[in-house]
């Protein structure tokens, strides 16, 4: 059983667009836990991340997960929101194309605004942890630039 989860994710009172949250149980929690992405708004809604599953689960089993947050590995937009509402599937029958990241290295640059605080980016170190519950669907995830 999954409890469908959303809300809006901000960073200091600000909408959070185009981020990736992963929920992990922690405190005994079964599952997997479940994921998902801000929209240009900062709306979420998650998946359950089922292993060996073959569709998506909406929603999140009940549970105490440790929220993470983070860039996705690739740039995402408002366009693969539409397109995701509009049930748009490429689908040829064919293996997908091959993603080449040219360059993997870690850089150092100054934190710049709107940039996700580090702590948040660890299931070891993020302060964000949730209980999911039915008949609380919607939960809104406050980040802090200080990290607390």
């Amino acid at each position: 059983m999954c409890v469908p989860v959303t809300g809006t994710l901000t960073l200091d009172g600000e909408p959070l667009a185009f981020k990736s949250l992963t929920l992990t149980p922690i405190e005994g929690t079964a599952g997997g836990g479940a994921s998902g992405y801000s929209d240009g708004q900062g709306k979420y809604q998650l998946l359950a991340m089922v292993p060996g599953a073959i569709q998506d689960f909406n929603g999140c089993p009940p549970g105490r997960y440790r929220v993470t947050v983070s860039e996705p590995l690739i740039p995402i937009t408002d366009a693969d929101f539409d397109a995701a509402r509009q049930g748009d599937v490429l689908d040829n029958g064919e293996p997908a194309a091959a993603i080449a990241l040219t360059d993997m290295s870690p850089k150092k640059r100054k934190q710049a605004k709107g940039d996700i605080p580090s702590v948040y980016a660890s299931s070891t170190t993020s302060p964000l942890v949730i209980d999911v519950v039915e008949g609380n669907e919607l939960i809104d995830l406050a980040l802090a630039s200080s990290g607390k």
